[in-house]
């Protein structure tokens, strides 16, 4: 179970605290790991007396920003597991369904994902940032012939079959991995499970234009290069 962790001293506490309070009862057999990201707040020191204070709590830093994908496949490869999750660290999606994302895994899919847009979730965010994530979801669903209508979704848990073909082949650092995710597992017969959640943005009720064009930008260039990847091979 993975939190990644950049500058949300804000957050990182009562997430841990919080994600602990269900993982405990589901199974005794777990292990917290916050991918601390190269914070330049208080993240770090917030994150250590947090594994010093709990056996099940390990703090893994990285004096770079890695970005989330990196951290969370890095946090990841020590660990033998039967399944990985990572939730983000403000956690915008509602906990209660936590015990649904890893049911779905041990059910036999092997890529289970919180769902902002399949009917009956519940998604409030700035409407120009919906509007933006809608377009996105939408384009990758033409692109490549997506079926799931979330692919950035910070909830998200793996089984350990994908995940080690995960770690192989996956190429995105940053936010653009969670869609090669679902991609890779689509494209390699993976079974995928989206289900809808509540989710609610955390990290502030507007959004700057320059946020904004920096995620355009973010998100446009991982189509072209995950195009260039898949889809221009298929047609050589």
């Amino acid at each position: 179970m993975t939190i990644p962790c950049h500058n949300d001293a804000e957050f990182l506490e009562k997430a841990v605290k919080s994600v602990e309070e269900i993982v405990s009862k589901i199974d005794n057999d777990y292990l917290i790991l916050i991918a601390e990201d190269g914070s330049n707040d208080n993240s770090e020191e917030i994150a250590h007396q947090l594994d010093i204070s709990n056996k099940k709590i390990m703090h893994l830093h990285s004096k770079i920003k890695l970005g989330r994908g990196k951290a969370v496949m890095k946090s990841w490869e020590p660990i033998q597991a039967v399944v990985y999750t990572y939730v983000d660290c403000d956690l915008a999606t509602d906990m209660k369904y936590f015990p649904e994302l890893i049911e779905n895994i041990l059910k036999g899919y092997d890529l289970s994902t919180g769902s902002r847009y399949q009917e009956g979730a519940i998604c409030k965010r700035p409407i120009i940032r919906e509007v933006f994530s809608k377009m996105y979801n939408f384009l990758i669903r033409i692109i490549f012939k997506s079926s799931v209508l979330d692919h950035q979704c910070g909830f998200k848990a793996f089984s350990r079959k994908f995940m080690e073909h995960l770690q192989k082949k996956y190429t995105f650092n940053g936010w653009f991995w969670d869609t090669e995710a679902i991609i890779l597992a689509m494209r390699s017969d993976y079974k995928i499970k989206e289900f809808p959640i509540i989710w609610e943005e955390k990290k502030g009720k507007r959004t700057p234009l320059k946020r904004l064009g920096k995620d355009v930008l973010i998100h446009g260039k991982g189509i072209i290069k995950l195009y260039s990847r898949y889809k221009l091979k298929e047609n050589s």
